[in-house]
């Protein structure tokens, strides 16, 4: 056993192990993922690798270097650790069935529904009214950016680029 460790085989992580955090890179440009922990029911954000909850790790058994074990592991194959984390309970594939199916037509569902909400609008003469305004508007824009000086224009573009990257900072 490991002296910053106070697991023992079958019981839960320690709160120290759960402390992975997935890279900011990583979350910046993607949306957030999420795990759904089936023994206490909680959400974990990002890849996590524990249920930020009871602290299960999510369908693998995991050492304490984080090497991956299958569910039924007693040793770690990399390492040899008999210290392992306790995975969640395991999932019927029928489960798993039924979560896609009800994602799918949710999704199905609420795709139909923006649709014949768009379709509606683009029906109704106001609306339409309403789009060319607003296309003519951006005509008259670009056209208008178009007509200042090159020199001018590069200015603009090159102070925006500015703010941008003290905004990232």
């Amino acid at each position: 056993m490991h002296a910053h460790s106070n697991a023992r085989v079958g019981q839960y992580w320690p709160k120290v192990w759960l402390k992975v955090r997935p890279r900011q890179n990583d979350e910046t440009n993607r949306a957030m993922a999420m795990k759904f922990c089936y023994a206490c029911g909680k959400l974990s954000p990002g890849e996590a690798l524990f249920c930020s909850k009871c602290g299960r790790s999510f369908d693998v058994r995991l050492c304490p270097r984080l090497h991956k074990n299958s569910r039924w592991a007693k040793a770690c194959s990399q390492c040899g650790s008999h210290e392992l984390s306790q995975p969640q309970p395991h999932v019927s594939i029928w489960w798993k069935v039924l979560e896609f199916l009800i994602r799918a037509g949710s999704g199905t569902f609420l795709v139909y529904i923006a649709l014949t909400v768009l379709i509606d609008l683009f029906r109704r003469p106001v609306f339409q009214a309403g789009l060319v305004a607003v296309g003519v508007l951006l005509g008259l824009l670009v056209w208008s950016w178009r007509q200042l000086p090159e020199w001018f224009r590069k200015f603009v573009s090159r102070f925006m680029k500015r703010k941008e990257h003290e905004r990232e900072r």
